[in-house]
């Protein structure tokens, strides 16, 4: 059986069409786009996604080197003029904070954070608490993931696209008015270097701790006046940094390759293509957690099947389990633009495939008390498109249309042999799951007088879940018969909802602004994919919609020098959507998701920047503030008895009351021509839940201490690096909870790491 979508469209999805179809008379071709620059003072900047009034002349920030990624000031100073708050990180800066993955950047933003549930393919984000806290890696989260414009729905297709990137912006509260997907919690949005008119490239080669050896690189070809060619690459090849303590085999070795290849077609003076073609794989050794009180539990000698509450920080105790990773996947995406005298045409699609076949040793131990296959294969596609244009010098508008569709077909196997006391103790979901969006958007800013500005969005989305599977007896143990049916649910649901933003921003001096908003955000409603013996715990979980409050105030000064900006910001939930630790049939403790009635979330974020205002240093810091409650207590869900109830007023997961950074660069003129940079950078993060109902699942306050020492010719032409990332060793607990067993499992940071860069532009 399969789940089928009704055939006859909604009302909206006609009006979509028709709005195709009105458009595409303007999309017969696109603009020329140009590759993007970044300032040379690759400072944290808040935007938001409102355009600007009026962009200044742009004046171009003088750079080092040939492939030095800079940010013209007309387009610092546009982000700054934002009414909301979008931090930005340069890929000069993913360099120098040596971030290799997306989920790194979580340390260097305000308010955000990312942790590898199991073996590190599912990469869990929050914004301001907003995620969704989902290891199966069948769920969207709150927050919308962009690469390169084109919308990412699962974590699996975040993996391996951080290398030769020109900018992350992290975009704060519900977005969908201007872009892309509904979301409540935000986006993130990562941008690779676009093709030029100009021959270039450069060569990266890097070697670090636990003989781990990494090479970069791309080059940017002209082929014709017209057409443009950048290809880039990304390989990372160590070993493992974590020891078992009983076999001596190393986990958590890297095998990572990345490769992207873009081509612009320049089609005439206003207008151009992008082809974008990608491809990711990842054949590493997963990472284990650790298994601390395994033994005491079964009254056996430490280490027999965990490591003990004492183990070294890459102790860990896999045994004979075959943890392994096998990943794969690639795609195509077609941007194009047009500009007019009035107004900007942009149309981004993609489609992407990616399959997975993991092997996680999820409890931490060396016998099958609850480890994991993931083996399933993902089909992802997207369209969004709109028109930005100006009227009367008084109205920004921007209207557009958001769809997407993806399928995930997948088998993920629970193997418990050691826990149902039988060889065959294996539980495996069989499932298809289908998904479709869309959504109509409309967005203005109307200057009202001198200064001041309203803003105004609006957002019709439209959304429809299928699930067709169930939980499956692999060895009969619970039912005496092998392959029965544990679980089954064959459902499909539709929603429709209507959100909306409306805010003030004035502009008290140039540089200096104020700006208020209120707006609503929405996430679709979401099945729970694992191995589960209830039927109950496969159920819907009903959509999350979110009313947010947010006031702000941002200011520039002595030509950027000086970067202030500061926000306070009010969320209420209604059904907000989590992981619960729950009683199953078969005295089986599992995950499962669940809604909250209501929950709430207050806080505050502050961040400032200083460049070059004492010559050649760079200063930035930032900090915030989360106070994330559930205001319903909880006690069940679909009728499962929690671990451990949840009470109302408790603290929400992926909300650390405090965390802040801070970073300081200065420039040493070493001769005539050389130049030397030294850098420090500090990251901590209060302790957070990572699930309700679990007594365990909470995590350490995690710090982390860098520096990084480069040089070479002013002229950019080369540089050396050394650095080190975690300074001080700290192992604290990034992800923790109660494994099958009722023990308790974690993993812990990723210890010291030193290493060189070498890079060679051309």
């Amino acid at each position: 059986m399969r789940v089928v979508f009704r055939s006859r469209p909604p009302r909206h999805a006609l009006f979509t069409a028709s709005l195709l179809c009105a458009a595409s008379p303007i999309a017969t071709a696109a603009a020329a786009t140009g590759q993007g620059k970044n300032s040379t003072h690759p400072a944290t900047v808040s935007h938001s996604a409102q355009p600007a009034k009026k962009a200044p002349r742009t004046r171009v920030a003088a750079k080092a080197d040939p492939e030095a990624i800079t940010v013209t000031s007309s387009r610092t100073r546009r982000f700054h003029q934002m009414a909301n708050t979008v931090n930005t990180l340069s890929g000069r800066q993913l360099e120098q904070f040596h971030i290799v993955s997306p989920k790194e950047i979580a340390a260097f933003v305000p308010g955000v954070t990312a942790v590898n549930a199991v073996s590190g393919s599912t990469p869990i984000f929050s914004i301001r608490g907003i995620g969704l806290d989902d290891y199966i890696g069948t769920n969207m989260g709150g927050i919308g993931i962009y690469q390169d414009g084109v919308f990412a729905p699962y974590p699996v297709l975040y993996n391996g696209q951080m290398y030769d990137v020109q900018t992350v912006s992290v975009e704060k509260g519900p977005q969908g008015f201007e872009y892309g997907r509904s979301t409540t919690g935000g986006s993130i949005n990562v941008e690779s270097v676009k093709p030029s008119s100009k021959f270039g490239g450069f060569l990266n080669w890097g070697y670090s701790s636990y003989n781990t050896n990494t090479g970069k690189g791309a080059i940017n070809v002209p082929i014709t006046d017209h057409i443009f060619n950048r290809f880039s690459f990304s390989y990372i090849k160590g070993d493992g940094w974590q020891h078992d303590i009983n076999t001596h085999k190393l986990y958590g070795a890297q095998d990572i390759l990345g490769l992207r290849n873009q081509t612009r077609f320049d089609l005439d003076d206003r207008s151009s293509l992008l082809l974008n073609i990608h491809y990711t794989r990842d054949r590493g050794t997963p990472m284990s957690p650790q298994d601390t009180n395994a033994d005491q539990m079964n009254n056996v000698p430490v280490g027999t099947y965990g490591v003990g509450p004492n183990a070294r920080n890459n102790a860990v105790n896999v045994g004979s389990n075959r943890a392994s990773r096998d990943e794969n996947g690639g795609g195509v995406g077609l941007n194009f633009t047009r500009r007019f005298d009035w107004g900007t045409f942009t149309s981004a699609t993609g489609i992407d495939f990616y399959r997975r076949s993991n092997y996680d040793n999820y409890d931490g131990e060396s016998v099958n008390v609850g480890d994991y296959h993931w083996n399933d294969t993902y089909i992802v596609q997207s369209h969004d498109m709109h028109l930005r244009t100006t009227i009367a010098d008084r109205l920004h508008l921007t209207v557009g249309v958001f769809e997407s569709y993806d399928k995930i077909n997948g088998a993920y196997t629970s193997y418990r042999s050691y826990l149902l006391d039988s060889p065959n103790g294996t539980l495996t979901d069989h499932f298809v799951q289908q998904n479709l969006s869309t959504g109509l958007y409309v967005n203005t800013v109307t200057n009202i007088v001198k200064g001041l500005d309203f803003i105004a969005g609006g957002r019709l989305s439209y959304d429809e879940r299928g699930f067709h599977g169930g939980t499956h007896d692999d060895g009969g143990v619970l039912t005496g018969v092998p392959g029965s049916s544990l679980s089954y649910l064959n459902s499909n649901h539709t929603y429709e909802r209507w959100t909306g933003k409306v805010g003030l921003r004035y502009t008290i001096v140039p540089g200096t602004l104020v700006y208020g908003t209120i707006s609503n955000g929405y996430k679709a409603g979401s099945y729970f994919a694992g191995p589960v013996s209830s039927p109950s715990a496969l159920d819907y979980v009903r959509p999350e919609n979110l009313i947010a409050y947010e006031v702000g105030a941002k200011t520039s000064l002595f030509h950027d020098k000086v970067i202030l900006e500061g926000s306070l910001f009010d969320y209420e939930y209604h059904n907000r959507q989590t992981l619960f630790v729950a009683e199953m049939p078969g005295n089986i403790t599992s995950l499962s998701l669940g809604p909250i009635p209501r929950a709430r979330t207050r806080g505050g974020e502050l961040s400032g920047t200083l460049h070059n205002l004492v010559p050649n240093l760079d200063l930035n810091g930032s900090f915030a503030y989360l106070d994330g409650r559930s205001i319903s207590s909880v006690n069940n869900i679909a009728g499962l008895p929690l671990l451990s109830n949840v009470d109302a007023h408790s603290a929400l997961p992926f909300a650390p009351r405090f965390s802040w950074s801070a970073y300081a660069r200065y420039g040493i003129n070493v001769t005539r021509d050389y130049r030397a940079t030294v850098q420090v950078n500090y990251t901590w993060k209060d302790n957070m839940l990572v699930a309700l109902g679990d007594p365990n699942g909470q995590t350490s306050k995690i710090s982390s201490m860098g520096m990084r020492l480069e040089v070479g010719p002013k002229t950019g032409k080369w540089t050396a690096a050394v650095y080190v990332d975690n300074m001080l060793n700290k192992h604290g607990n990034t992800y923790s909870y109660t494994g099958s067993d009722n023990s308790r499992v974690q993993y812990l940071q990723t210890p010291r790491w030193v290493g060189c860069d070498l890079r060679y532009n051309f």
